[in-house]
């Protein structure tokens, strides 16, 4: 845990985001927070903006003493408006949430007791909460890909290993912030990668749940996994290390992953559906990624939207997930 008297500072990336950043703003800045830790400042960087996220954010300021705009007229990706928040962050703590994306309460203490007194660099993920899910077969896809992704994150970190860190949700020791370069795509990714490529530790909050926008197509599925891909790729080249994936660990133990794959599919109703159809997607997302490295190659800088889910009644639409847990038989993924 941090020290008695310890200032956050809160980081905010936003592009074409009015409807969603309000409610991301004050998912951060409502956080019952633990006694002697404050919010200095929480950065909202309007990146290239052409909808009123810019004049969201000033509101937002002059109702808020602690966020700060930064404007971009151009936009030039993620990475870039985020080396803006890395330059002006001043205090103890960086917290990073995307502008579509809400933390649950309690989520940044739950982030703040990981924090890691032993190693000067280290970053601290929460579990992304996908909520709601579509309905039908890419949600059962989804269900079960977050659910893999919580349990390779719990498995990894508990036993000091993997090379990636979500961004959803993100805590970073401002003092051993790691240089972010302006073509990155994955900025999460890469972070993770260059922490343990210089032997900084990747710890892991599950109680930290930070809740996230879907694709409710599986058109804008196949985009972002093909961006994740090609990012991924990007890393490796950028670094040498390769951010740590289910494929990737399934060549370096192949049991463990087996039994981890079995028992999610075994958690998640039609699970062997959701299965199948995720393998095919990873497959094409694949092979989109590898045909994006031929001349001229394909930039992912800019991320591509999604589109808003359809309408208020699918947040009723979420399929279940069965676990043992002794609150019941059923349990939401997250």
């Amino acid at each position: 845990m941090p020290g008695p008297s310890t200032d956050l500072v809160g980081g905010i990336v936003a592009f074409n985001e009015e409807r969603a950043l309000p409610a991301a703003v004050e998912s951060l800045l409502s956080q019952e927070l633990p006694s002697g830790v404050r919010w200095r400042t929480l950065w909202v960087v309007a990146s290239g903006c052409t909808d009123r996220t810019e004049s969201v954010a000033h509101a937002l300021a002059r109702a808020h003493p602690e966020v700060r705009v930064l404007v971009e007229p151009d936009r030039r990706g993620k990475a870039a408006a985020l080396g803006r928040v890395f330059r002006a962050a001043i205090g103890d703590y960086l917290v990073l949430l995307n502008a579509d994306a809400e933390a649950a309460p309690g989520a940044v203490a739950a982030l703040l007791r990981e924090v890691d007194a032993d190693s000067p660099l280290f970053g601290v993920m929460g579990r992304p909460d996908p909520a709601p899910l579509p309905a039908g077969p890419l949600g059962r896809m989804l269900a079960l890909l977050w659910l893999l992704h919580h349990r390779l994150h719990l498995d990894l970190t508990a036993k000091g290993q993997g090379t990636h860190l979500s961004d959803e949700l993100l805590l970073l020791p401002i003092a051993h912030l790691p240089p972010l370069p302006e073509e990155v795509v994955n900025d999460g990714a890469f972070i993770g990668a260059w922490l343990a490529g210089h032997g900084g530790r990747l710890r892991y909050a599950p109680e930290a749940r930070v809740t996230i926008e879907l694709p409710w197509t599986i058109q804008d599925h196949l985009r972002q996994r093909r961006r994740i891909r090609s990012g991924h790729q990007q890393v490796e080249a950028l670094l040498g290390v390769p951010p740590t994936t289910l494929g990737r660990f399934l060549t370096q133990d192949s049991g463990r992953v087996i039994r981890l794959v079995g028992q999610a599919v075994a958690d998640t109703p039609r699970g062997i559906e959701g299965l199948a159809g995720l393998t095919v997607a990873e497959i094409a997302a694949m092979v989109a990624a590898a045909w994006d490295r031929l001349p001229p190659r394909r930039s992912h800088r800019l991320w591509e939207t999604i589109a808003d889910p359809p309408s208020p009644t699918a947040a009723s639409l979420r399929p279940a997930v069965r676990t043992p847990s002794s609150r019941g038989p059923f349990e939401r993924v997250g």
